[in-house]
C-alpha cells in the first residue's frame, strides 16, 4: 500500500467542513491521472484500493486528522469498500475526502470523449460517486483537471453543485503541464479557468495546486492568489538535500506566500532514504513546512488588518450621514497620516511666516471632526513660533460636543474658534492663509472633497493661502480576484455589481500597474484646468501575461504641501498608514485577458440631482456594459 501524507494549514470556510485552527495531517492514496495514456491491455491490472478501515487504522496511527481515498473499491459499486455505518456522520464530513475514479473496468474514464460510449460511461460513473459522496456528507471530492474543454464534466460539476447545499468540488491543477519546461507556460491555468467559467465560477468550485518540479515564472506563479486554492500537492521529490533536506528556493517562496492565504499543503510519494534511515518519516517534512510558517510574522497593523482582509465595505456617506464616534475613533488611531499633516502645515507655517510677519496666521481646519487635525496644526504652530488664529469647521453636531470638550480641557480658547457649519455656506469673518482638510477616500475624490473645497475656496487668502493637501489623484490598476467577485455576485442583483467597495484586497492580483484617473487641484487653477469637478479618462493597459479581469482596484496619492504626502498607492504607499483601504469596482463579467492585449477602460464621474458618481466600462478587446449608469445603483449624496 503506497500512502501519500497531507499536511493541513489554516481552516475551510465551508459549512460542513471541519475548522481547522492549527496544523492538521491526513492521509492520502494515488490513483491514476486523468489523461494518461492507456497503457496495452497484455499491461492492465485490476485497480485495487484499500479498505475504509485499513486507511483509518493508518490515520490513527500516523497521528493524522482524516483521509482522502477513492470514492470507489474497484469492485463494482462497492464505495470506499466498506458500509457507512462504519463512521458517524460528523466523522465523514470532517475525517474522509472522497477521489473520483479516472478508470472504470479497463476503460479510462473521459467525460468528453469523441467516443458517445466512453463519454456516457464516464459520466453515468461521476454522477453516481459524486451522489454517493453527497449522501454520505463527505466535504467535498477531487477530481484531476481536464486537459481539453470539458462541458460534459463542467455541466455535471455545475448541476451537482447547485444541488448540494455543502459539498464542495477541488480540481488538481498542476502549475506547469509534465511535458512543459517553458516558464511562460499557462495551459493548466487556462484549462482550469476554462472549466470554472463553464461553472458560472461557482464559489466552491475550488483549486487544490500541485506544485510541480519546474515552475512558472514569478508573475504566473502570484496570479495563483487570486484563485480559489484550497491546498498545495508538494512531492517529496522536490526537496533537495544540501546538509539537511529543504525546499529549493522558489519553491519556498511560493509556499511562504501560499502561507499567507492558510492553504493546505499535501505531501506526496516516499520518504528521502536518508531521512527513513535515521528511522524519521513524514513527520520530519511536517516539521520543516511548521517552520517555513513559523518564519511569518505580522506587525501589529497587520494583525490589525486581517479581520478585513477581502471583506466589502459601502464607501461612507460623509456629507449625506453623520459619522459614529467609534468610526471617528478608528481613523484617529492612525500614526502616519496626522503626522504628515503636521509635518505639511509646519512647513507651510514657516514658509508663510516670512510673508506675514506682523499678525497672527490665520489657519481654518474644515471638516474638523473631533479635533486630531486642529491638535495637530497647533502642535506645528508651537514647533515653528508661530502665532496663529484657528478655526475649527464641524458639521456633525455630536463631533462638535468633543471639539468643544477638547477645547476647555486643553485651555484653547485663545486661538481656537469652533465653528458649528458645513463648511460650503458657512461665512467667514476673516480669509484664510492655510485652509487644512481631510475629505480623501479610498479613490481620492469619492467622498467629495472637490465640492466642500469648492465651497470653502472662496474664504482661501488670494494673495497667500495654501490649502492643504493642494492636490491628489486617483489610479486605477486591472485587477484578478475570484473571492471579491464571487462575493458580490452573491448578492444576485444589479446594484451590487455596479457599485464600488472599500476592500482591504488580500487574494487579489494585479494585472497591471495603475494609471492615474482623475486629479484635483486645490485652490482651483485657471483655464485650460477643468472648472467642474465632472471628469472622463480613458485608461488603456498591456496585458503582460493570461489573466482574468474581475474589475479593477482604485488607489490615491495626495500631495499634503511640497513634497510631503499620503498615499495608498502600491508604489508610493505611506508605510504604517491605515486609514484607507483601495476600492474595488466590480464588471458583470469576468473577463479573459490573453497576453498582448491591450485592455482600456473608460471611467466618467458625474455631477447631477444633488449626487456624485462613477459610471465605468471595457471598450477593448472585449466590451462590457457601462456600468452604473445615471448613478442608478451607487452614488453619493450631496
Amino acid at each position: 500500500l503506497k500512502l501519500q501524507f497531507l499536511y493541513f494549514i489554516g481552516h475551510q470556510d465551508q459549512k460542513k467542513m471541519a475548522q481547522h485552527h492549527g496544523i492538521h495531517f491526513g492521509m492520502d492514496i494515488d490513483i491514476p491521472v486523468a489523461g494518461t495514456p492507456l497503457p496495452p491491455r497484455s499491461e492492465r491490472e485490476p485497480r485495487k484500493y484499500p479498505l475504509l478501515d485499513e486507511g483509518l487504522n493508518t490515520m490513527h496511527e500516523q497521528e493524522l486528522d482524516f483521509i482522502c481515498l477513492p470514492l470507489m473499491s474497484g469492485h463494482g459499486f462497492e464505495p470506499f469498500g466498506r458500509s457507512a455505518r462504519l463512521l458517524k456522520v460528523t466523522s465523514w464530513c470532517s475525517m474522509v475526502v472522497g477521489k473520483v475514479s479516472t478508470w472504470h473496468g479497463n476503460t479510462m474514464l473521459d467525460y468528453d470523449s469523441e467516443d458517445p460510449v466512453v463519454a456516457q460511461l464516464s459520466c453515468e460513473v461521476l454522477k453516481k460517486e459524486i451522489a454517493y459522496a453527497a449522501h454520505s456528507t463527505l466535504p467535498a471530492v477531487m477530481l484531476d483537471l481536464p486537459r481539453k474543454p470539458s462541458p460534459n464534466l463542467a455541466r455535471i460539476i455545475i448541476s451537482t453543485l447547485l444541488k448540494s447545499l455543502y459539498l464542495n468540488i477541488w480540481i488538481r491543477v498542476p502549475m506547469m503541464l509534465e511535458d512543459s519546461m517553458d516558464e511562460e507556460d499557462n495551459s493548466a491555468w487556462l484549462a482550469w479557468n476554462s472549466l470554472r467559467s463553464l461553472c458560472h465560477n461557482h464559489n466552491r468550485l475550488n483549486v487544490i495546486l500541485e506544485v510541480t518540479e519546474n515552475l512558472p515564472k514569478k508573475a504566473i506563479c502570484e496570479r495563483w492568489v487570486a484563485e480559489p486554492v484550497k491546498g498545495l500537492i508538494v512531492s517529496t521529490s522536490i526537496f533537495v538535500f544540501d546538509n539537511d533536506l529543504k525546499l529549493p528556493q522558489a519553491h519556498l517562496d511560493f509556499l511562504m506566500m501560499m502561507h499567507k492565504h492558510k492553504s493546505q499543503v499535501i505531501f506526496t510519494g516516499d520518504v528521502h532514504p536518508r531521512i527513513a534511515a535515521s528511522g524519521l518519516d513524514f513527520r520530519y517534512y511536517k516539521n520543516y513546512i511548521v517552520n517555513t510558517k513559523a518564519q511569518i510574522s505580522y506587525t501589529t497593523q497587520e494583525q490589525e488588518e486581517i479581520p478585513y482582509f477581502d471583506y466589502l465595505q459601502a464607501p461612507l456617506q460623509p456629507l449625506m450621514d453623520n459619522l459614529e464616534s467609534q468610526t471617528y475613533e478608528v481613523f484617529e488611531k492612525d500614526p502616519i497620516k496626522y503626522l504628515r499633516y503636521q509635518e505639511a502645515t509646519a512647513a507651510a507655517l514657516l514658509d508663510l511666516k516670512k510673508l506675514i510677519p506682523d499678525r497672527p496666521i490665520v489657519v481654518m481646519v474644515v471638516g474638523a471632526g473631533r479635533g486630531p487635525l486642529v491638535k495637530r496644526a497647533l502642535i506645528a504652530a508651537d514647533e515653528m513660533g508661530v502665532e496663529v488664529k484657528m478655526y475649527a469647521v464641524e458639521k456633525n453636531p455630536n463631533a462638535v460636543v468633543t471639539l468643544k470638550g477638547m477645547l476647555r480641557e486643553k485651555d484653547w480658547s485663545d486661538r481656537v474658534e469652533i465653528i458649528e457649519s458645513d463648511m460650503r455656506v458657512w461665512e467667514s469673518p476673516d480669509k484664510a492663509d492655510v485652509m487644512i482638510s481631510e475629505l480623501l477616500g479610498s479613490f481620492g475624490d469619492n467622498e467629495l472633497s472637490p465640492e466642500c473645497l469648492d465651497g470653502a475656496e472662496r474664504f482661501l487668502n488670494k494673495d497667500t493661502g495654501i490649502m492643504i493637501p493642494e492636490s491628489y489623484r486617483s489610479y486605477v490598476a486591472p485587477l484578478q480576484s475570484h473571492k471579491l467577485h464571487t462575493d458580490v455576485l452573491a448578492y444576485d442583483d444589479i446594484t451590487h455589481i455596479e457599485t464600488a467597495y472599500v476592500v482591504k484586497i488580500h487574494s487579489g492580483y494585479l494585472i497591471a500597474p495603475p494609471q492615474e484617473c482623475f486629479e484635483y487641484i486645490h485652490p482651483k487653477p485657471p483655464l485650460p484646468y477643468p472648472q467642474t469637478n465632472d471628469r472622463m479618462l480613458s485608461l488603456k493597459f498591456k496585458v503582460e501575461d493570461d489573466a482574468l479581469c474581475h474589475g479593477f482596484a482604485g488607489y490615491f496619492h495626495a500631495t499634503l504641501y511640497k513634497d510631503i504626502y499620503i498615499s495608498i498607492h502600491p508604489d508610493t504607499f505611506s508605510e504604517g498608514m491605515f486609514s484607507w483601504f483601495p476600492i474595488y469596482f466590480p464588471i458583470k463579467t469576468p473577463m479573459l485577458l490573453r497576453k498582448g492585449d491591450e485592455l482600456t477602460v473608460v471611467y466618467w464621474r458625474v455631477t447631477g440631482n444633488g449626487k456624485v458618481w462613477y459610471e465605468w466600462c471595457v471598450s477593448t478587446p472585449n466590451p462590457s456594459p457601462v456600468h452604473n449608469p445615471n448613478g442608478r445603483s451607487y452614488w453619493v449624496g450631496l
